[in-house]
């Protein structure tokens, strides 16, 4: 980046002086023009130094005034005023506004012409810029040749370093340390003051947050996924040396970005492997294909290990009512399931994660137990918030204890995790329980279940009136009272001979003996559904 303070430094323009004391001459430069209209603010580029002869000021100060506070919101980089023209002193009026602003005003000499002096300060400026792309051009090559080489992140990353000389923070898209060049070997100083700027300064004002090369610290983002970025903090950039320039990061974290994202597809194929073998484990009828004692190197590589404990805990990523594209479920996918990895793995070694064939589930096998599962469960869904837009639930299966039951634990997690789905839910955490018979009821539409009623209790199955309604309700009490005709006189209110007689009506209607087992599961199944499929 050239500076007003560069170019004034420079033997060619020792001539030209800074007019105001506290103009800021550290202001980056990207150009220069010659102006001697009043609204040039509308037409002048950022960063561009302005020269002129001020003629339109020559007994306006107020206006200058006006048309400094004008160019300085642009932001032009200075103005330069030839002072042996038109205007021969400035109105101190107008350099202690200057001065306000910490906008610089530049005294150009008379032995210099304006049309001279622009050629002379837009070479420079361009030379500067010439070095600054071969500069940048050398990274890429730089780069580009560990790609080939296939080099890893923690080796590219500390080659440039080495090469740019400045510490360099790999940070992954939960915020994590990925990776750090060897300026931080043996420095946790450094080290913590990376970090702390980066969650305490950058990630609170991350849409704002610009990259100025004049500070010690500048956080830029890593590509390697759309969605997700990855972050590079780089260190002392206050001291960085000419011809660093924006371009030559840029070229080194596009290169870092396809090694990131490289690395990540080598991992999910590698993963497909074992998301397989699970595959294999949870649609076997006997459990798993492979004897686990017989092959237990196998097994030991696909992450599986032999225990009197395993458990299986379906995560779901919750739906939105947002369209999502392809690329970011992709994205999402892989990135909560090396997520997942992180935080599981950390918690327990043994801990394993699989996909199975869904974009939006994770099958976790515990192979020890954990007391306190169900709050990790929480806890994740907490911290998932703070990475992705979307939330996670949970479906728990039972334990088991021998290998070949992991599919079992493995369809009650899946069974819990759907039926709170379907019903809407979000963000929960359900734990596996057998379904009464209502609940398995409710499985089966209506019409598959009435013909059942009607062959069982005949006319009592919807009786339409007063008398049927009577004999059922008896009917009902009498099977719930455990044939008990005491009880069933006392509940209803009505005489012990009052029931015998409703009941032997009711077995003449359905001819068959109520007491008979056979047919008194049947009709107590009958009563059941009737009442639920009326209810429905």
């Amino acid at each position: 980046m050239v500076s007003i303070r560069e170019i004034l430094s420079l033997e060619r323009f020792s001539n030209f002086k800074l007019i105001n004391k506290n103009g800021n001459i550290d202001r980056e430069v990207t150009s220069v023009d010659i102006t001697e209209t009043p609204d040039v603010k509308d037409y002048t580029s950022e960063h561009t130094i302005l020269l002129t002869t001020a003629m339109n000021f020559k007994d306006d100060p107020k206006g200058l005034i006006k048309f400094i506070d004008g160019i300085n919101e642009v932001p032009v980089a200075a103005l330069g005023i030839k002072l042996s023209r038109f205007i021969h002193t400035l109105d101190q009026a107008v350099i202690d506004h200057a001065d306000s602003l910490n906008f610089p005003l530049i005294e150009i000499p008379d032995n210099w012409k304006l049309g001279q002096a622009t050629h002379s300060i837009a070479t420079y400026i361009s030379n500067d810029e010439t070095e600054k792309l071969y500069y940048a051009l050398e990274v890429q090559q730089r780069m580009n040749s560990m790609l080939i080489k296939e080099f890893s992140v923690e080796r590219m990353l500390n080659q440039l370093s080495q090469f740019l000389r400045l510490p360099l923070m790999l940070i992954n898209p939960f915020y994590k340390v990925e990776e750090v060049s060897n300026h931080f070997t043996n420095n946790q100083k450094l080290y913590k003051e990376n970090l702390r700027y980066f969650n305490d300064i950058y990630l609170p004002e991350k849409k704002d947050a610009s990259r100025d090369f004049n500070s010690k610290y500048a956080v830029f983002e890593v590509p390697a996924f759309s969605y997700f970025p990855y972050y590079l903090v780089v260190s002392n950039l206050d001291s960085i040396s000419y011809p660093f320039s924006h371009l030559a990061i840029e070229q080194a974290i596009n290169s870092l970005s396809f090694a990131i994202y490289k690395n990540s597809r080598i991992r999910a194929t590698e993963q497909e492997d074992v998301n397989l073998l699970f595959g294999s484990i949870i649609n076997s009828s006997d459990g798993s294909p492979i004897n686990l004692e017989s092959h237990p190197d196998f097994f030991e590589r696909y992450h599986l290990k032999d225990s009197s404990y395993y458990q299986v805990i379906i995560c779901g990523i919750d739906s939105t009512s947002d369209i999502e594209n392809s690329e970011y479920v992709n994205e999402r996918y892989q990135l909560t399931f090396e997520w997942l990895q992180s935080v599981l793995v950390t918690l327990d070694p043994n801990i394993s994660i699989f996909g199975f064939g869904d974009s939006n589930k994770f099958a976790i096998l515990l192979q020890d137990r954990h007391e306190y599962y169900q709050a990790y469960c929480r806890h994740l869904q907490q911290e998932y918030k703070k990475y992705f837009k979307e939330s996670l639930s949970f479906g728990i299966g039972n334990e088991v204890s021998e290998f070949s039951q992991i599919h079992t634990s493995f369809l009650e997690a899946q069974e819990t995790f759907d039926i709170s789905k379907d019903h809407g839910e979000k963000e929960f955490l359900e734990i596996y329980r057998p379904r009464n018979f209502e609940e398995l009821l409710q499985l089966l539409p209506a019409d598959k279940v009435r013909p059942f009623v009607i062959s069982t209790l005949g006319e009592l199955a919807f009786p339409a009136n007063t008398k049927d309604k009577e004999l059922k309700k008896t009917l009902q009490i009498y099977m719930d009272n455990q044939c008990d005709i005491t009880k069933t006189s006392n509940e209803i209110f009505v005489h012990r001979n009052t029931v015998k007689y409703r009941i032997n009506k009711c077995e003449e209607m359905l001819r068959v003996n109520v007491m008979d087992p056979v047919h008194s599961l049947n009709i107590r199944l009958a009563l059941f559904i009737s009442q639920h499929i009326q209810n429905t």
